[in-house]
């Protein structure tokens, strides 16, 4: 029985170690909102098969899109806000066109990268259409992800 636990304990553990977090920046590049892994993030994936963005304190989708485990690599960072997904679409996901960024408007966005991979951000795009990243905050809104 002590056999079986240990076992069970050291499954759980390795199985704990296997999903990795990053952090996202955004920034405008050619006019564009760009989604992006932060250079100092301890992970940097360079691609990703899902996003998710929306007005944090509204809990309204911006956007949100996904696509199978085997079409992630379609999608390299950085990501044009609002650029469609390629790849096989998770219709069953609840996928949101993208919408329009308003100003003065903090956003949460997130992503998945493979199975185990997670990204996440949060900005602001000022009057002046300055993009400003902020600080994660503690507990996400997490508006259905």
């Amino acid at each position: 029985m002590i056999r079986k636990i240990l076992a069970m304990a050291l499954l759980a553990a390795s199985l704990g170690g296997c999903s990795y977090s990053y952090d996202l920046i955004v920034a405008v590049q050619s006019g564009h909102i760009t989604i992006g892994v932060d250079p100092a993030s301890s992970q940097r994936p360079s691609c990703l098969r899902k996003i998710y963005v929306y007005a944090e304190d509204e809990r309204a989708v911006t956007w949100r899109e996904s696509v199978s485990y085997d079409d992630d690599c379609a999608n390299k960072f950085p990501l044009t806000y609002g650029q469609g997904l390629g790849g096989k679409h998770q219709g069953d996901r609840g996928e949101v066109t993208a919408k329009a960024l308003r100003r003065e408007t903090i956003y949460e966005v997130k992503t998945t990268t493979g199975a185990t991979g997670y990204g996440y951000g949060r900005f602001i795009i000022h009057e002046d259409g300055m993009v400003q990243n902020l600080p994660a905050k503690l507990f996400s809104s997490d508006a259905g992800n």
